[in-house]
């Protein structure tokens, strides 16, 4: 698969440590070896360090382990020889993808920058994943773990066959974290932002022990680190240990050939 310039949308061509096109529209590869092919980023786009290094550290506790294994069961059976990650963050996933070609995508450089470092296997690109610098029907396979989804961008980038797994927290994921955190604990929605009729589906749970600091890095690497109140985020760092259920949704959606 070959990248395109997301200013012309013409092939890339690598030369050294650089890529660019037949209208000589360049860019460069940072120094920890991802790409950054992102024409015009927003201040505050993507995770920034501080969120990275919680998700970062918390992951290689092992917590969330059985949700990559599950992962790579699915995707094994996908057979899928390319493979893009959507919202791929610091490669935690990506990097144990059974995929010989794998490209993760990321707004954010600081997650880039630790993913690129510690995965050789693939190919990270700073890039929107509503407009990839991807050619039209490209990718065997596509995952997109807690990220947002755009279909049709998703449908352009698929290969008539190939598929998309998406990962979302199940209706019981932190709820024990919530219910410390908030007088009123919800659960989470299970329906799915996808328009589409899942061919496969499966929720997975597992419960784990969590102590201050990972409680702490938990809280921050979610959304609920910023609508949650001093006080309460004090209740939270104040529990010794906490059994935390971990619960997610996996959903496999398949592109069809048009009718003809």
């Amino acid at each position: 698969m070959k990248l395109i310039c997301p200013v012309c949308g013409q092939e890339l061509k690598q030369t050294d440590r650089r890529v660019c096109c037949a209208q000589n529209h360049s860019f460069d590869y940072a120094r920890q070896g991802y790409l950054n092919l992102a024409l015009r980023t927003k201040a505050g786009a993507g995770d920034e360090k501080r969120m990275v290094k919680a998700r970062t550290d918390f992951l290689h506790t092992g917590a969330y382990g059985f949700l990559r294994d599950t992962l790579c069961e699915w995707i094994r059976q996908e057979h899928a020889e390319v493979l893009a990650d959507l919202g791929c963050g610091e490669g935690y996933y990506t990097s144990a993808f059974p995929v010989k070609e794998k490209y993760g995508f990321d707004l954010s450089k600081d997650a880039l920058k630790y993913a690129a470092a510690h995965d050789k296997s693939t190919a990270y690109i700073v890039a929107s994943t509503s407009r990839l610098p991807l050619p039209d029907a490209c990718t065997d396979l596509a995952v997109i773990c807690f990220a947002p989804v755009f279909e049709k961008e998703i449908s352009r980038i698929l290969k008539d066959g190939g598929a998309f797994i998406t990962v979302t927290p199940g209706p019981d994921h932190l709820f024990e974290m919530k219910s410390v955190l908030y007088e009123h604990p919800y659960r989470n929605p299970e329906k799915s932002s996808v328009s589409l009729v899942p061919e496969k589906e499966e929720l997975i749970r597992q419960t784990f022990s969590a102590g201050p600091e990972d409680l702490a890095n938990l809280l921050t690497m979610t959304p609920y680190f910023y609508r949650t109140s001093p006080e309460a985020a004090r209740r939270l760092n104040s529990c010794e240990n906490l059994q935390v259920t971990a619960e997610f949704i996996l959903r496999l959606y398949r592109k069809t050939s048009p009718a003809r």
